[in-house]
């Protein structure tokens, strides 16, 4: 791949990891779920919502969370024939409360990207949350009253919209 394209192709890579982050933060659920293959997936632990009309509707529940994402570090590898990419980035998660600011998750995105007809999708997205070092099993994501019934919202609709991961 020539230097030039390989710089455009991460410019675009970036450009849609901000995406990501502006659409779902600003309840824009259906530009969302497009920046997905028609397939694409978004994996959390033993779970997977796949495709673009379940993710839409994930991310509409998602918008009553008054959430902001802060993603950073993201680091992206390209395929030598320029149509995938694979790569990370670590992600903060705040909730607006009536007690304020609640840090509501961080975790570690693994993603999956093709290039489809010259724009970069993500074929799927995965959320590892960081947990406790000491008890990797303790619910960490509901463990706080203040944030529990929002916390508890998305982990219902992980229930109703996603399926077992395919090993």
């Amino acid at each position: 791949m020539e230097e030039l394209q390989l710089f455009k192709d991460r410019f675009a890579i970036s450009d849609l990891l901000a995406r990501y982050t502006l659409t779902v933060d600003n309840h824009d659920s259906h530009g969302w779920a497009s920046l997905f293959t028609p397939n694409g997936r978004f994996i959390n632990g033993n779970r997977m919502i796949k495709g673009r009309d379940k993710l839409e509707r994930y991310a509409t529940i998602h918008s009553k969370l008054g959430s902001r994402h802060i993603t950073c570090s993201p680091l992206h590898h390209i395929s030598e024939d320029g149509q995938s990419a694979s790569g990370k980035a670590s992600t903060v998660v705040i909730l607006a409360t009536r007690s304020g600011y609640r840090v509501a998750f961080a975790a570690e995105y693994k993603d999956k990207l093709v290039k489809i007809d010259g724009n970069w999708l993500f074929e799927s997205r995965c959320a590892d949350e960081f947990g406790l070092p000491e008890d990797p099993d303790f619910p960490i994501l509901n463990a706080d009253p203040t944030t529990r019934d929002l916390i508890n919202l998305l982990l219902d609709a992980w229930n109703d919209l996603g399926e077992p991961v395919a090993e």
